[in-house]
């Protein structure tokens, strides 16, 4: 199923975002297709066309191709609150992620030193050393957990093969500053509930990041049946969480 048009460039924006302000989008794959990681059942974007932990060079914008587009943005007299890497995928698995980092660092230092870097990350390559330091280089590094256990994870996430939820788990722990952001979801599969819900539950304890978000869908998703949580069970289950773990926990919704 189509969901929402993928992006038609390096920069999109600044768009109004729920959890950022203005953020101005930095997109690192293709402007043709989704190129990611995971499939997930909820994606705005709709099914993935490459499900790949290591696209292929040639398709993707280069480092140069990056600093010049983030440039010439920056330049550009609006306001903004964050540059933020997401896109029509996942952007660490771009193989020049960590040097299209530090570089943009530099060039939003030098002409927007009040704004902030964020990332929208579905967390899968940061047990990777490299990226993992990017990532950390991050004001706003918003790392996806949507399960706690192996058979949920795969069963909303739908990732490459070789990735296992125990990997991940452990290199989210190694981040100073981590932010969760978690979608949950009612239908065919569901992690609001039951084993699912308190095995999240239980690593969003055991990691302890310093903000958790939690949302659901509000766009088409990429399978017709998933259905979306309502206002007043997010609520709950962040009150939940809050109550029984002590955490910082933010519930989002589309008014």
């Amino acid at each position: 199923m189509s969901g929402i048009q993928l992006q038609p460039g390096i920069i999109y924006g600044p768009v109004l975002s729920r959890r950022l302000g203005r953020s101005l989008g930095i997109n690192l794959l293709p402007n043709n297709r989704k190129v990611c990681s995971f499939d997930c059942v909820y994606c705005q974007y709709g099914d993935t066309a490459d499900l790949v932990l290591s696209p292929t060079r040639s398709t993707l914008p280069t480092p140069k191709e990056v600093f010049s587009a983030v440039e010439a943005a920056l330049k550009k007299p609006r306001s903004m609150d964050y540059l933020t890497f997401s896109g029509n995928g996942e952007p660490t698995i771009h193989p020049d992620f960590p040097e299209i980092v530090r570089g943009v660092k530099v060039i939003k230092d030098q002409l927007r030193p009040g704004a902030k870097l964020a990332i929208l990350s579905n967390s899968s390559r940061v047990n990777d050393p490299e990226v993992a330091a990017a990532l950390r280089l991050m004001d706003a590094p918003m790392m996806k957990l949507d399960a706690g256990d192996e058979e949920t994870f795969r069963a909303i996430n739908c990732p490459v093969s070789q990735l296992k939820l125990s990997d991940i788990i452990d290199g989210l722990a190694t981040l100073p500053n981590l932010m969760i952001q978690s979608v949950l979801i009612d239908g065919h599969v569901s992690n609001i509930r039951g084993n699912p819900y308190e095995s999240w539950a239980s690593v969003l304890n055991d990691l302890r990041p310093q903000e958790i978000h939690i949302y659901s869908t509000d766009r088409p998703t990429a399978k017709g049946d998933v259905t979306c949580v309502p206002p007043g069970k997010l609520q709950d289950i962040a009150e939940n969480l809050r109550n029984r773990f002590n955490l910082c926990v933010h519930a989002f919704w589309q008014d």
